[in-house]
């Protein structure tokens, strides 16, 4: 997969066709503005190096079908941030920029309002999957397209769970407990990050939290924290910590998870598929043995966190008439033909039309099935209230994380840490 195959080069040869017959975009409307315009693109760099040069050929044969230019730089998440900021306080950058979670909400101001093409590109394609409208409208307003979410799961060996005695990934977090004791024993402990790690931390944390009963804030944004629900929580993922993780993921970064799991550390993390990806690719000895399994259910049932992807154009973009025709262009079920084939279950449209479709990866590949539907259930920051600049500044803030990861290693009481949390809740809340 290091390189472009034969089959999605032929895809790609035939949407080049597609894209020179005609001067019509994938929602039937006439493509003018976008004649002679040089818009530039920030987005993220997948890890599926292919999905890359995919997005790039399909972006080259829409600018070159309609006299326009399109310059793509790809770069890893916390560029991406930095150029946020950088925009929402200088009113220069990219024309588009790819954003995480919900911080659409967190850069309001500084984003167009692409209600329009938001709007058309759903009723397209099925519609949207509700977590899309929590993470892009603010107010009521589009700020965002969504593009994708990176769905997570357990990522397992079945071999280590089978010689420990658990023929199936454990249903419950109470189960996992009991299994990841087990493998600790055999040398083989559990690994989720508790340190300070954007996007698999974030979405454990926040995870458990929810599958628990805890919130942050309740539907009217009360911050509701401190309740028998976060402290039962906290009290487990002590418990998990001592009891069946690697001691070392208090200081994780986003990446240590995936290091840690195909150096054969750990038997078990959150990931999305890349951990997979990675094994075969690499020919890990144990590859053929990495599964993939729904997050277990805690006393308030299966609530998951879901780390979306969308496209926001910048207010100081001089070419926001194009860039919305560009974007429209990348979630047309034509470009996503090719990016969902490839993407190994990592890209999720976040509309409905493609659930079934037997191209894509989750109905493609036996191991990625575990993956199949999570768009419909999960949630992003703020949830279960409507998101919010404050609630997108917690998780960037690492407020979570880092009161998981205090009480796990003994740095803080359970009260130290609840009460350390809801003062920096209140200072984002309240700024």
């Amino acid at each position: 997969m290091k390189n472009l195959s034969r089959r999605n080069f032929l895809r790609l040869g035939g949407l080049s066709a597609l894209g020179a017959a005609t001067a019509f975009n994938p929602l039937g409307n006439l493509i003018v503005s976008a004649q002679g315009s040089e818009i530039s693109l920030q987005t993220w760099g997948s890890f599926i190096t292919t999905n890359n040069a995919l997005l790039e050929g399909a972006l080259a044969t829409w600018a070159s079908t309609n006299d326009a230019s399109v310059s793509v730089n790809f770069t890893g998440f916390d560029a991406l941030a930095d150029t946020l900021s950088t925009a929402a306080a200088t009113g220069a950058g990219p024309d588009a920029i790819m954003m995480l979670h919900a911080r659409p909400h967190q850069f309001a101001e500084a984003l167009v309002d692409v209600s329009d093409i938001a709007n058309a590109i759903g009723e397209a394609n099925g519609g949207w999957f509700p977590v899309a409208e929590e993470a892009c409208v603010v107010d009521g307003v589009w700020r965002a397209v969504p593009f994708f979410v990176a769905a997570h799961a357990m990522v397992y060996r079945e071999d280590l769970f089978a010689e420990a005695g658990f023929d199936a990934f454990p249903e419950t977090y109470d189960d996992l407990l009991v299994a990841g004791t087990a493998l600790k024993e055999m040398g083989m402990p559990l690994g989720f990050s508790l340190g300070r790690a954007d996007g698999d931390g974030n979405n454990f944390v926040f995870s458990v939290l929810w599958s628990f009963g805890g919130a942050v804030t309740d539907e009217e944004d009360n911050i509701v924290l401190d309740s028998p629900e976060t402290r039962m929580a906290l009290e487990y993922i002590q418990q998990l910590y001592n009891d069946a993780m690697d001691p070392n993921v208090a200081s994780w970064d986003d990446g240590a998870n995936n290091r840690a799991f195909l150096a054969g550390e750990v038997s078990c993390t959150n990931n999305a598929s890349s951990i997979l990806w990675a094994g075969r690719n690499d020919a890990v000895e144990f590859a053929d043995s990495i599964n993939h399994a729904l997050y277990p259910a805690g006393p308030a049932g299966r609530n998951q966190f879901g780390q979306v992807h969308s496209y926001g154009i910048l207010s100081s973009s001089e070419n926001i008439d194009a860039t919305k025709e560009m974007l429209s262009f990348i979630n047309s079920d034509t470009v996503w033909q090719l990016l969902g084939a490839d993407g190994f279950a990592f890209l999720y449209p976040m509309f409905r039309s493609l659930e079934d479709d037997p191209n894509m990866a989750w109905n493609a590949d036996e191991k990625l099935g575990a993956f199949k539907g999570l768009a419909e259930d999960v949630h992003t920051h703020g949830w279960p209230a409507t998101p919010s600049a404050a609630a997108s500044q917690v998780a960037s803030d690492f407020v979570l994380s880092d009161m998981f990861g205090s009480v796990a290693v003994g740095a803080a009481s359970i009260d130290e840490a609840i009460e350390t949390a809801i003062e920096q809740i209140e200072t984002i809340y309240d700024a």
